[in-house]
């Protein structure tokens, strides 16, 4: 018979991926999917301890080993969710309301050609979107400025601006009054936590090659690198995390297998 050779398998990785983050008592809370992940990869980096005999002139290389084993690698995800926009900030996301509350007597100093957000305070520092019935008065409340001569509105956002030639000087108090939507949106907001903790699931789609999945108990990601505000051009941009792969206790750092196939 001839010689049976190798089948080669080659794999163009295509895949989704799936992160559970550890609770604050180091328990798995549920995996929720990080969407397009265009680039995933880990590196591994090994320390050997070498030994090298005296008993010649010449030195030999008589015993060593592996000693220590470093597992990380990189995430780039370009799915703007505001759960992973979260997760990238180190932050929280939540789902907040909107009441349809009419607001008068907003004051606030205003100086001519500024612009001025709604609703902006220490609790709120984004101030109220998407209002309707926006007046401007004097501090008072007995004056009424025009709007289009003394200042321009724009409801989406929640922003008056101050006209240059209008009727509201310089250092001027006014009142603002608005009225927002009803309505809830996402909010995320930044925190303090550099480095978030849990596990890590590929499950596969290749474009050729097996689909093994590949699991990993325990990962810290970090949030690095550069996330463009405004950019000029077309490519969209991309969130990136640095993995660590941790060793969990009772398991091993990376799992990688198959999937059963029916006995016929």
């Amino acid at each position: 018979m001839p010689i049976i050779h190798v089948q080669n398998s080659y794999v163009i990785p295509r895949g989704r991926m799936y992160f559970d983050p550890f609770d604050a008592n180091g328990a798995l809370t549920g995996e929720f999917a990080l969407g397009n992940c265009p680039d995933v990869n880990i590196a591994i980096e090994t320390e050997k301890w070498q030994h090298y005999s005296s008993e010649q002139g010449l030195q030999e290389k008589d015993a060593g080993g592996s000693i220590r084993v470093d597992r990380t690698g990189e995430m780039n995800c370009d799915n703007f969710s505001p759960r992973n926009v979260a997760l990238w900030l180190s932050g929280e996301h939540t789902v907040a309301t909107q009441a349809a509350t009419p607001v008068t007597g907003e004051l606030r100093t205003v100086l001519p050609g500024r612009i001025y957000q709604l609703g902006s305070t220490d609790a709120n520092p984004l101030g109220v979107r998407n209002v309707t019935a926006i007046t401007v008065k004097d501090e008072a409340g007995t004056t009424t400025f025009d709007v289009g001569d003394d200042y321009n509105v724009d409801p989406e956002t929640g922003r008056v601006q101050i006209t240059e030639d209008g009727a509201i000087t310089a250092a001027t108090v006014v009142q603002f009054g608005y009225t927002p939507v009803a309505g809830t949106y996402d909010a995320v907001q930044s925190g303090a936590n550099s480095e978030l903790t849990g596990a890590l699931r590929v499950v596969p789609d290749n474009a050729t090659g097996p689909n093994d999945d590949v699991y990993m108990p325990k990962v810290s990601l970090t949030p690095s690198g550069n996330l463009a505000l405004i950019a000029e051009g077309t490519e969209p941009i991309v969130m990136t995390f640095g993995i660590e792969v941790l060793k969990a206790a009772n398991k091993q750092a990376i799992y990688r297998a198959g999937r059963p196939v029916p006995v016929p």
